[in-house]
């Protein structure tokens, strides 16, 4: 049985296969005992045939002796039976309670799970948000900076290098927020 995505949800090793196996050698067992009860009677049936004429008392006895012992064998096997289909049951209840509590178990890891994505998503917007606050101050503080007419007497050279800074951390920032944006989405879609 498979879930829609393809997903086999049967433990292994299938407790189906390990249920048939154990059936079929209980059956095969079941086959041995009969057959060598089967060809006991056989050959008491041969030395039956072969005192028939000569004591017919001890051969009704035998007959008798014979049932008994037949009927003890189908008893024996009634109860082989019996005591395997309580065995099956058993085995049954506690493959059905095992399956149940392998289920809980992973509903409560997923439900887990999706409560420490939402915590981790949250802690990295937080860090991205201050760190784009931090770079809007610095930028506001050299825009003050630009428009006071600080470094003035450096040149022009200091101003471009600067402004390269700045145009580096801006885009490092934009970076950064692209690639956290993509994670949270990332982690939303699964």
């Amino acid at each position: 049985m498979s879930e829609p995505g393809g997903r086999d949800w049967r433990p292994v090793p299938d407790p189906t296969l390990l249920t048939t196996a154990q059936l079929l050698r209980e059956l095969g067992t079941l086959r041995e005992l009969l057959e060598t009860r089967l060809d006991g009677m056989d050959r008491a049936t041969e030395l039956l045939s072969a005192t028939v004429n000569r004591t017919p008392t001890v051969i009704q006895t035998e007959i008798a002796h014979v049932r008994e012992v037949i009927d003890e064998k189908f008893v024996a096997v009634e109860q082989r039976f019996a005591e395997r289909d309580v065995r099956f049951t058993q085995q049954n209840e506690a493959n059905a309670e095992a399956l149940k509590a392998a289920l809980t178990a992973a509903r409560e890891l997923g439900e887990l799970q999706t409560r420490a994505n939402a915590l981790a998503n949250a802690k990295t917007e937080e860090s991205v948000s201050q760190q784009l606050k931090s770079l809007a101050e610095k930028i506001d503080v050299n825009t003050q900076r630009i428009d006071r007419g600080e470094g003035s007497d450096s040149g022009a050279a200091g101003s471009r290098t600067e402004q390269r800074l700045n145009v580096s951390q801006v885009i490092a920032a934009l970076a950064v927020a692209a690639a956290v944006v993509s994670i949270i989405l990332y982690a939303l879609k699964r």
